[in-house]
């Protein structure tokens, strides 16, 4: 058995986590003031340039407002937030994204990988087409190996998706979906769980067949359509 390195947290990580737990949690609204960099050295008995360095870091998250005058104020992380303030709301409610986030990231998956899909059925090259087809024969072989592998599969399936994305020849795309890998993860896994892994590959196929045939519009609405199923299975679970 492979244990791995444990890592403990450092000050500074455990002081903006427990902020952002007070902010999260409503403790500190938005507006409040929060007290000065003295003040909360002498209460949480942590040096001021560990204060200061995990005010900028929840600064940079979106979470506080830092003035010269004015100090640190609790921010509209709604508005000022960024990828690592989604990353914190998850870890504050267990691990999980709530039914809101759920819904709302899957409305942003639509509008990245819908795009991508169109892009790539309406333009696409025979090595396009191989690339992909390598990683469905890689699902196959996984499949066929008997071993039930659900992080595996999952990798294949974000790998493959990055790869309609990454061949669409827009440049962001993949970028969005490599700062959203560990939700999309989950997602996968969440989805072999839900429908099976025949059932995930089965549809990855299927997007194949339509970015080949060049149905744009047939590959979007599939894929409307599967993010439909998903949310629906999640809510039937909720009741």
């Amino acid at each position: 058995m492979q244990i791995g390195v444990i890592e403990v947290p450092t000050l500074k990580e455990l002081f903006v986590r427990r902020m952002e737990e007070q902010i999260l949690s409503g403790k500190l609204k938005v507006g409040d003031s929060l007290p000065s960099e003295r003040q909360l050295q002498e209460e949480t008995k942590i040096s001021k340039t560990v204060i200061h360095a995990g005010l900028a870091e929840l600064e940079q998250k979106g979470f506080l407002e830092i003035t010269p005058r004015r100090g640190a104020v609790v921010a509209n992380y709604e508005e000022t937030g960024t990828m690592e303030t989604l990353n914190a709301l998850i870890r504050h409610n267990g691990g999980n994204m709530t039914k809101k986030q759920t819904h709302s990231f899957m409305e942003a998956r639509i509008a990245i990988e819908g795009s991508a899909l169109r892009r790539l059925a309406e333009k696409h090259t025979d090595e396009d087409i191989a690339y992909l087809e390598g990683l469905l024969a890689r699902a196959d072989e996984l499949l066929a190996g008997g071993e039930k592998d659900d992080a595996a599969l999952a990798e294949l399936l974000f790998r493959y998706h990055r790869g309609i994305c990454v061949r669409s020849r827009n440049e962001f795309f993949p970028l969005l979906l490599n700062e959203f890998r560990p939700i999309i993860m989950e997602f996968w896994l969440r989805s072999i769980a839900l429908f099976g892994a025949e059932a995930n590959v089965h549809l990855a196929k299927r997007y194949l067949e339509l970015i080949r045939a060049g149905d744009a519009e047939g590959a979007f609405r599939r894929l409307q359509r599967s993010v439909s199923e998903y949310l629906n299975c999640l809510d039937e679970q909720d009741r």
